[in-house]
């Protein structure tokens, strides 16, 4: 019922402006700059069907023809999300070679690049408008929140390898550039409705109009609800709940050579329950993997499936939740023991009956709150001779509270930022700038009761309910950062292009720094281009992995050799930051190879080795450095077979070894493979495959298997009238459900990815 309640309502909001007059889709481009229209005269004359013409800003700080780029550039545009049936941006970073998304508990997606990696880290930069993205606090990026409608994004570019000497620091496996549209490219009224059949919903509206001064504005709103997901054993994942937002922007011409852009937003956000760590610990119920692992004699564990209680199978050791374990084990030595809790729940049978075991639950926690706001206000233009430059201001206020850890925090960050783009002569280009940041954080550390646990104390044995769980201390709560760079595209000939530059920083955070890059590119001929590129970048460990002290969750410790059925069987999984830590350093070298033996196909080829000194792992008793190698490749390309066939597909291997250890935490092998097909002028099939390898989740305790799965989406989309366009999809149609992605060194269930079913209706412009 909510849901058709809120479907009508955006569409009331539809109509109504219909009928005052307004038609979909009017834009006077009459307000526009000499710049500006010339800008968009060669848009018009651009077939988009040859991704290979399509402008990039983010390799060399000016726009460039896609396939002229010396780097590895993988572009999204918007009818890359809709007609593969994808519902946020980040959903269609599967279909980009070299990227390794997956969907976790509570909603989230955790993005990896290049095997350089941390399940939850990203270890590149994400820029919106030219706004960073990037959280201090854990070095994770809120995909929900920083999401923006479909209706506003000109494209995705995502450069894989690094961009230090450009964007600076934290670009170490490469930068995802988030670009909207102008204000005067979104007149009229746009919809978008996603309904799965789970109850996940998302709507959302985008007005956009015109003053009488020839100013431009629009202004959106989303709403996107959750349903609550499943455990990989079956297991509710209490994970339900909410995002919504809003945003605006204002586009005037203030003379012919002069424009002013005013833009913000706000995101507020709530997941319920996430984190019940007394239904989600696991606990290895394989009685040869204890009999290996714990001198303990005549161990009677049980097997999976007593008294048909959900359980995870995985590698070689099934495992039941914790709580479950211990309502069954009761009286054995290998039970764990667990306080009173405020509730209790059932479990169900596979006979359908309702088994009451008794398995407590902790109910009480707070929700998650996320809300974030910003504003941004940009001058641009272009001078006489030809310098085009913007300087931008950002303010933004974050504010979070994680309720299953005690943990909050509030951080305040204004930017202020300059670039510009300069040809000098007939052969060289200049890009430079410099930019200020200033952030603070506010951190509060509030107990979470009962939360027994992650406060259980060994030295006593008993359980304390007077620990935060996680602690930031007296750390810094100040930062200021000033950062400049400069780089020179060189034409050595008609054929050899070179480009040097540097980027220069310091931060409070990690000192001072120099970040150069060097890319060198070699037009054969008109259908085929050579390149080469190294280039040194840094990435600062986040506040977490610096400041803070993490009591995760009193754990079962089958490898502890010391172990005794009266001993230490379980111990705290402790994380303490290192405030010492050295800024993590690569050396980043690729080569390269982009073809386009027709206006129908483009192929890249991209080779690279990356190595890293003082690359950031967590691992009890604190985090650590260690030396990292990664070496791997992909290859991409674009078909469009026909006017009425389109293929897009990827291939992607990496192998990483960590201290001359093979790393197994990132799929060495990937694919993926998009076909569309128009069955007629208004109706499209789509048929998009995905394979992800094999990979193991680190942990201290019990490394956990993730197995390879194949993903096959199929959809149809019918371009109906008046802009109209209404897509049905199906998604993991070959699985019913399979494990993605769980936290790294904390030995909880993970999230189920089940087989959906999507309808989407989309009104555009």
């Amino acid at each position: 019922m909510k849901i058709i309640v809120r479907t009508f309502s955006v569409l009331i909001c539809l109509f109504a402006n219909l009928l005052n007059g307004q038609s979909v889709g009017d834009s006077n481009s009459s307000g526009l700059s000499p710049f500006e229209k010339a800008e968009l005269r060669r848009l018009l004359d651009l077939d988009f069907l040859d991704l290979s013409r399509t402008p990039i800003r983010g390799v060399l700080g000016y726009e460039q023809e896609h396939w002229k780029n010396p780097a590895s550039v993988h572009v999204i545009r918007p009818e890359d999300i809709s007609l593969n049936g994808h519902v946020l941006m980040v959903d269609s970073f599967r279909n980009v070679a070299g990227m390794h998304t997956t969907r976790g508990v509570g909603y989230d997606d955790f993005v990896t690049m290049r095997n350089f990696s941390g399940s939850a880290t990203e270890k590149f930069l994400t820029m919106v408008d030219g706004r960073e993205v990037l959280q201090l606090m854990g070095g994770t990026i809120n995909w929900t929140t920083e999401d923006v409608p479909l209706a506003i994004l000109d494209r995705v570019e995502i450069i894989r390898g690094p961009g230090a000497s450009i964007w600076g620091t934290n670009s170490v496996s490469g930068v995802v550039n988030v670009v909207t549209k102008h204000a005067a490219q979104t007149q009229g009224d746009s919809v978008r409705l996603i309904i799965e059949d789970d109850g996940t919903f998302l709507g959302e509206y985008v007005h956009g109009g015109q003053t009488k001064g020839g100013s431009f504005y629009r202004f959106w709103v989303r709403d996107q609800e959750y349903s609550e997901g499943k455990l990989i054993s079956g297991m509710d994942a209490r994970d339900d709940g909410y995002a919504r937002k809003a945003g605006f922007r204002f586009d005037k011409e203030l003379n012919a050579d002069l424009d002013l852009t005013i833009a913000g937003g706000f995101a507020t956000r709530r997941v319920e329950h996430v984190l019940d760590l007394s239904s989600r610990l696991l606990y290895p119920t394989d009685p040869v993997y204890h009999a290996q692992h714990n001198p303990i004699p005549n161990s009677n564990v049980p097997v999976p499936g007593f008294m048909g209680l959900p359980s995870w199978q995985n590698g070689d050791s099934p495992y039941l939740p914790l709580a479950a374990a211990s309502a069954l084990l009761a009286g054995s030595p290998l039970a764990p023991t667990l306080p009173p809790s405020t509730s209790y729940s059932t479990w169900p049978a596979p006979n359908g009956l309702i088994q009451p075991i008794g398995i407590p639950k902790i109910d009480n926690y707070e929700q998650m709150p996320q809300d974030a706001s910003h504003l941004r206000t940009k001058l641009s233009g272009i001078t006489g001779n030809e310098l085009e430059w913007s300087l931008a201001g950002y303010a933004e206020l974050y504010d979070t509270s994680l309720g299953h850890v005690g943990h909050s925090w509030t951080r305040k960050e204004f930017d202020i930022d300059f670039r510009a783009n300069k040809p000098i002569g007939d052969y060289n280009h200049l890009s430079f700038g410099a930019s200020y940041r200033h952030a603070s954080f506010d951190v509060d550390d509030v107990v979470t009761s009962p939360w027994a646990f992650s406060t259980f104390d060994l030295n006593t044995s008993s359980f304390r309910e007077d620990i935060p769980v996680l602690e930031y201390g007296n750390s810094p709560t100040k930062f200021e950062r000033v950062t400049g760079f400069l780089q020179d595209s060189i034409d050595l000939s008609d054929e050899i292009v070179l480009s040097l530059g540097a980027k220069f920083e310091d931060s409070d955070l990690s000192g001072s720094s120099i970040q150069p890059g060097v890319r060198v590119s070699y037009t054969l001929d008109d259908q085929n281009i050579f390149w080469g590129a190294y280039s040194r970048a840094y990435r600062q460990a986040s506040l977490v992995e610096q400041y803070t002290e993490v009591s995760y969750a009193r754990i079962w410790n089958p490898v502890d050799e010391n172990a005794t059925p009266l001993g230490k069987k379980w111990i705290n999984t402790s994380f303490t930051g290192a405030s010492d830590l050295d800024d993590e350093k690569m050396d980043a070298y690729e080569l390269g190879w982009r073809t386009r033996p027709s206006d129908k196909l483009l192929i890249e080829l991209s080779l690279y080795h990356y190595e890293t000194k003082n690359a950031v792992f967590s691992g009890p008793p604190k985090y650590d450095t260690s030396d990292v190698k990664t070496t791997g490749g992909e290859l991409t390309f674009d078909y469009r077979a026909s006017r009425s066939w389109h293929l897009q597909g990827g291939y992607s291997y990496s192998k990483g070894k960590k201290d001359g250890v093979k790393q197994d935490d990132f799929p060495e092998s990937m694919a993926n493979l998009s076909s569309h097909l128009n069955l007629r002028d208004d109706l499209t099939f789509i048929q998009s495959l995905y394979y992800t390898g094999d990979r193991t989740i680190p942990s201290a305790y019990n490394p956990i298997p993730i197995d390879d799965y194949l993903r096959l989406d199929l959809g149809f989309v019918w371009q109906a009238k008046d802009n109209w366009e209404i897509g049905l999809f199906g998604r993991d149609l070959l699985d019913p459900g399979h494990a993605e992605n769980m936290y790294n060194d904390l030995d909880v269930e993970p999230g189920r990815v089940e087989r959906t079913f999507l309808l989407s209706i989309t009104k555009k412009f």
